[in-house]
């Protein structure tokens, strides 16, 4: 395996249900040095245009602004972490050993799977979910909104429209160090995937290079020994 090629960076999204413990998770994992964006802090921080709705005491957010400045958050971070790469003279072996060179910016948000292509939906049942909403202080109206967006698949639904690939990790009855096991596993073996799909296409697009030299010094009637020197 080549060490000179740029390693592909992934955009995953942690989604689902509000109280299905995607704030605790990605706490959790980046607390261990995860790259983690928490899109309702980064909505504020960067101050994207959105209204209040009163009648559901949530805001609305301009998707097309939001999706602009993840874009060039993403963008950055792709940046820095080829930098590092290449700098540091890391092998694509080494981004399993240390959290920090791991290039997988994961998004956490009820809406992050709009911005994604990736992402790992959160589940639970609405029993569990309704006492968790309730600790909360959540409206009744509100938890019953909720609990129908669960019951009913709402968040699901749109991954499927929205992403290519969509994953569900059930935080019914697990804990939270539960879940955030299970979560850097399949984050691992997401990006271990997507690697070797990257490596098999540069492959063949080195394949047909070299396969272009061939043909371009056959047409110039070069001899046998001076193709090989080309390749």
């Amino acid at each position: 395996m080549t060490d000179t090629l740029k390693p592909p960076f992934l955009t995953i999204a942690l989604t689902g249900t509000p109280g299905t413990g995607k704030t605790e998770v990605s706490n959790k994992l980046e607390a261990e040095g995860y790259h983690v964006l928490h899109l309702t802090e980064f909505i504020k921080e960067q101050q994207i245009p959105s209204e209040r709705d009163t009648e559901r005491n949530c805001d609305v957010v301009d998707l097309d602004a939001l999706e602009i400045a993840v874009f060039e958050y993403q963008q950055q971070a792709c940046r820095q972490y080829n930098n590092h790469f290449f700098e540091n003279k890391l092998t694509f072996e080494d981004f399993h050993k240390n959290t920090a060179d791991f290039p997988v910016l994961l998004i956490e948000s009820h809406m992050s799977h709009y911005l994604c292509d990736l992402c790992v939906v959160l589940r639970t049942h609405p029993n569990t979910l309704k006492t968790r909403l309730d600790e909360r202080g959540y409206s009744e109206k509100k938890v019953m909104e909720n609990l129908l967006a669960e019951s009913i698949d709402v968040v699901l639904c749109d991954c499927y429209d929205y992403c290519r690939r969509v994953y569900e990790i059930d935080t019914t009855d697990t804990t939270v160090e539960e879940t955030t096991a299970c979560m850097k596993e399949l984050i691992h073996a997401l990006y271990d995937d997507e690697l070797k799909k990257y490596l098999e296409l540069n492959s063949k697009i080195t394949s047909c290079a070299e396969d272009q030299k061939v043909q371009q010094a056959i047409a110039a009637d070069v001899t046998f020994s001076e193709i090989l020197s080309t390749i």
